[in-house]
């Protein structure tokens, strides 16, 4: 590959991602660090990015708000995983709130058609949980954010507010020990809170390239997390520093890809 194609590629990276590390991208392309270190010089002198320690930001130092479609696509395996370990905690009787994740709408897509109630402001959701039979559907109302198939606004909080929820599964776009779990767009952070807030139980949905990074709205502490169901790429002393702090960590095993990892 030349260095421009490549180049090009690295920005694209970081435009979804906002950092990238050095060895990261070397052993992505399967070149040196040092071939990688020339191209970051080289697209920071055109002002493309800016160098930090170990690696490269955008400019903002932010990954760009990914539409609902973008997510839905990356990291298959792992989401479907993830909704796998998830699903043992579904039982019949109880009220369930999933954020509009593409993590939690995996999640979603594997629920069995028993009686209980979905609360969410997820366009998505809604429009797979309709089809169910037994499962009651109780939609937030808002404002539709298309990008992000997304139901936003005041209307959101206070549906949430006359439910009693027992499970809250949300994802992230961050997940960083200190400061907790963050979010690209702020309504959709805001709802977040809210429902941590309200929820008797949250669940966070993470898959493990999103540790040990943060976006630009942080929305729950590690405290405020019952259980964190990850994959098996997850650092394993991350994981202990996790469950040193109080909250349960779930391993889920990915099945041999079928799809790209992206």
């Amino acid at each position: 590959m030349l260095a421009p194609e490549r180049q090009q590629i690295i920005l694209s990276l970081i435009e979804d991602r906002g950092t990238v590390r050095t060895v990261d991208l070397a052993a992505e392309f399967e070149v040196t660090d040092e071939t990688i270190r020339r191209d970051l010089q080289a697209l920071s002198e055109t002002h493309q990015l800016k160098r930090i320690h170990g690696g490269a930001a955008s400019m903002t130092g932010r990954p760009r708000l990914q539409s609902f479609n973008e997510r839905q696509n990356l990291r298959v395996d792992d989401k479907i995983a993830i909704a796998q370990a998830a699903s043992d905690l579904i039982q019949p009787g109880q009220t369930y709130a999933f954020d509009s994740s593409t993590t939690a709408f995996a999640l979603v897509s594997a629920l069995p058609d028993q009686p209980f109630r979905v609360v969410t402001n997820s366009f998505a959701v809604i429009e797979h949980v309709s089809r169910l039979q037994e499962v009651e559907l109780v939609s937030t109302g808002g404002r539709y954010h298309r990008k992000t198939h997304t139901f936003v606004g005041g209307e959101t909080i206070d549906t949430l507010r006359r439910h009693n929820v027992h499970t809250a599964f949300l994802s992230c776009i961050g997940y960083d020990l200190k400061r907790g779990a963050s979010e690209g767009f702020e309504q959709q952070a805001t709802f977040k809170t809210r429902l941590v807030e309200h929820a008797e139980r949250v669940v966070l949905l993470v898959d493990s390239s999103k540790f040990n990074k943060r976006s630009e709205y942080f929305f729950a502490s590690t405290s405020d997390i019952s259980e964190i169901i990850t994959d098996s790429g997850a650092d394993p002393e991350l994981v202990n520093e996790i469950r040193s702090l109080g909250s349960k960590v779930t391993i889920a095993q990915s099945t041999p890809a079928t799809n790209p990892k992206t």
